[in-house]
């Protein structure tokens, strides 16, 4: 059985799953959504905690769109936008939204 590569591409707007093949053929791709906020004229901000659920919803939403065992997934690669910054208090929750 082929293993599969996971990508995960996390947007402004949205965070992506998709699972390719290892000839690279995209088998399938999810997308969840997540708000921004504009707090101040200039700043946005975005809930860390939205961006965990939407990785978990796009990733479960890809396993089973791609109908594969996620067991064979054998490798991962992510990305993000660039400059992105959480503060953390002591028991690792975001500071702010």
């Amino acid at each position: 059985m082929s293993p599969y590569l996971l990508g995960i591409d996390g947007g402004t707007e949205s965070l992506r799953a998709a699972i390719f093949d290892l000839e690279g053929e995209l088998l399938a791709s999810a997308a969840t959504a997540y708000d921004t906020q504009f707090p101040t004229p200039g700043w946005a901000e975005q809930d860390p905690r939205d961006w965990w659920r939407a990785l978990g919803q796009s990733v479960r939403t890809v396993v089973d769109k791609a109908c594969v065992d996620p067991a064979r997934i054998a490798a991962m690669s992510v990305d993000t936008t660039c400059c992105s910054v959480v503060a953390l208090d002591e028991q690792g929750e975001p500071l702010r939204p």
